[in-house]
């Protein structure tokens, strides 16, 4: 085996410190309504708390404490513009509340509450635009005061693909669902939908008449390889009437698809087989394929760059490639794991140049397979996201964050006072929707850790139902509540993710696998054709370890919730396959059925659903001693 480091430092020695392992923000919330942050971690600490000036916003620090994921970025409104949770270095986690020009908080007015060691809240008073005493300014205020570095991090967005790649990601318009596709209409309802299928069975042919194609769709060709659909073709024929036509590259053993017209777009569904059966069924032969593969289309890891100004480091290809990422503790090192890859013989490294925003990078092979590059940021940097901006590179995003320590007074800053918290044992949050109509079954506090998966999210809504009801929308408001009524019983519960946004079926793996979790719970909505409203009903599936965890929640479900029952069933979906848990995927009815998409869109029913999805976890939790 070919062993190849290569080690970039300006330092010609550098001690290595093993910091001790971090806890985890496990959940966090911002209430508009009372201007209220909640959020919680899985051991206790000490938040420190200031307000920062030009511009301002509050700034919480969690020391000994670890995000686990991404920045994240979520847009308030009003004049507290903004929450931003990153993480500064390898054991701090921050959190911004961030409010908007001209205006600030009494700093004293500013309350931040240990409900326990875990739990805690932070309420700002109304925001108050800042009095100019001189409304004819002197000088203008120096440079510095707005310089990047003195800001908190701002999370970028992640570079959007260009239209070149003609890959799904890069069309809003076309959507790859749990379901099947989901094209974007402008205009129109289709007089007539004919269907029509090659003889030689590899193309499916759907006709539009009345209907016209989006601008960016219109001659299109778009890579899918989803649902045993290689290629998805759009062509725009006459114009009176305009006549559309959607084209699917199949395999040749691939069922018929159907095609029906809801909510401003066109639903795309294979015929008499979900669309989950495909995606198992061709997920294994691939795979030995491309390990099959592997000697001869190996990723060459050309170059790591670090772009001028040190924002971004950047891995490049001399073909297309992924990555996962995670912190290395015990180095203190933001460590990019690129599979199916080695090291070209004359790679190319950054130059680090003294104050660079990196201080040491390492490049090594790690096994035949497997390159990793080891990132230790500067001071004062945070890790941002790590993005890919095209098909042969990675981007790690770097950010400063150098602004007044805490322990330090500054003429911009102001120290809030944080009072040590109440209590030593967790008491229930009240900020649910509604009480629970039940008592919940008490577990020993800090026993267990749960992931709490809500699906989809982001640019991919899941299955579209009745009326345009969205699978992502439906199940991430009582996935939230799944996780509060844990965490009111003494049970860790971790989000894998707790906004509208992508996450990838691999990385919520990863975030339960590297958390440690002890249970894994999916939630999801079903759908079937829009045509079958009275399919309606609860089903909860499993993969191996997960039987007696389904079984336990399915049953708790049934006691507590109107719902019919279509039973507990195993399938090898990549969340259950892949994570090392007792795992199970709740499918909590159907958007496209009459009854469940009434029930899924009343917040009432939600939570009823919530509740007894966390009573099954308890129940499970308490029987087996997790």
């Amino acid at each position: 085996m070919r062993f190849h480091w290569l080690l970039l430092s300006f330092l010609s020695v550098l001690l290595f410190s093993s910091p001790a392992e971090a806890g985890r923000l496990l959940f966090w919330r911002f209430d508009k309504s009372q201007n209220r942050l909640s959020f919680s971690t899985n051991e206790g600490v000490q938040p420190r708390a200031q307000l920062i000036t030009n511009p301002s916003r509050i700034v919480i620090d969690l020391p000994g404490t670890s995000l686990g994921r991404p920045s994240v970025r979520q847009n308030l409104g009003g004049l507290l513009t903004e929450l931003r949770i990153g993480q500064v270095d390898s054991q701090t986690t921050r959190l911004v509340i961030e409010l908007a020009p001209g205006y600030t908080v009494d700093p004293q007015q500013v309350r931040v509450r240990g409900i326990s060691p875990t739990q805690w809240t932070v309420v700002l008073p109304p925001p108050q635009r800042i009095v100019q005493p001189q409304p004819q300014p002197i000088q203008p205020p120096p440079t510095q005061q707005t310089s990047p570095q003195n800001e908190q991090p701002r999370v970028q967005s992640p570079p959007q693909p260009t239209r070149e790649n003609r890959s799904v990601e890069t069309l809003d318009d076309f959507q790859v669902t749990r379901s099947g596709f989901f094209v974007r209409l402008n205009d129109g309802e289709p007089k007539k939908i004919k269907i029509t299928r090659s003889r030689d069975r590899r193309e499916i042919d759907i006709q539009l008449e009345g209907v016209t194609l989006p601008n960016r769709l219109a001659q299109e060709n778009l890579e899918v390889n989803r649902y045993g659909v290689s290629q998805v073709a759009f062509r725009q024929g006459s114009n009176s009437p305009p006549v559309a036509r959607i084209t699917l590259e199949v395999d040749r053993d691939s069922p018929d698809w159907k095609a029906s017209f809801s909510s401003g777009g066109l639903v795309i569904l294979p015929d008499g087989v979900p669309a989950r059966q495909l995606e198992d069924a061709s997920s294994s032969t691939p795979e030995r394929e491309v390990r099959g593969e592997t000697v001869e289309r190996r990723v060459i890891i050309e170059a790591v760059d670090l772009t001028v100004g040190g924002s971004q480091l950047i891995i490049r290809a001399n073909q297309s490639l992924r990555a996962t990422s995670s912190w290395n503790r015990q180095e203190g090192t933001y460590e990019i794991s690129i599979p199916n890859a080695q090291l070209a013989d004359t790679i190319r490294g950054p130059s680090l140049p003294a104050g660079s925003t990196i201080s040491q990078v390492r490049i090594r092979q790690q096994d035949r397979d497997t390159v990793v590059v080891a990132v230790k940021p500067g001071v004062g940097v945070a890790i941002g996201q790590l993005n890919q901006p095209t098909e042969n590179s990675i981007s790690l995003e770097l950010e400063q964050t150098r602004q007044p320590t805490l322990a330090s007074s500054s003429n911009n800053s102001t120290i809030i006072p944080v009072p040590p918290p109440e209590r030593t044992q967790p008491t229930p949050n009240n900020n649910l929707s509604s009480p629970p109509s039940r008592s919940l079954p008490r577990v020993p506090n800090g026993r267990a850790l749960v992931a709490i998966d809500p699906g989809h999210g982001g640019k991919d809504p899941g299955a579209i139902g009745r009326g345009g009801l969205q699978e992502k929308d439906v199940i991430l408001p009582i996935a939230q509540q799944v996780g509060q009524y844990l965490e009111q019983q003494g049970v860790n519960a971790m989000m894998t993710r707790s906004d509208d946004r992508f996450i990838s079926l691999e990385g919520r793996v990863q975030m339960a696998n590297r958390a440690g979790a002890n249970l894994f719970v999916s939630i999801h909505a079903n759908a079937i054709s829009l045509s079958r409203p009275d399919v309606n009903g609860l089903e909860t599936y499993h993969y191996r370890s997960g039987l007696r965890l389904a079984q336990t929640i399915h049953r708790s479900i049934l006691r507590n919730v109107n719902v019919r029952d279509r039973g507990v069933r195993q399938a090898r979906f990549y969340v259950l396959r892949r994570t090392s848990m007792p795992s199970v995927l709740v499918e909590v009815g159907f958007v496209t059925g009459r009854d469940d998409a009434a029930n899924l869109s009343n917040p009432t029913y939600r939570n009823q659903m919530a509740q007894a999805i966390a009573v099954g976890i308890l129940e499970y939790i308490q029987q087996n001693r997790v």
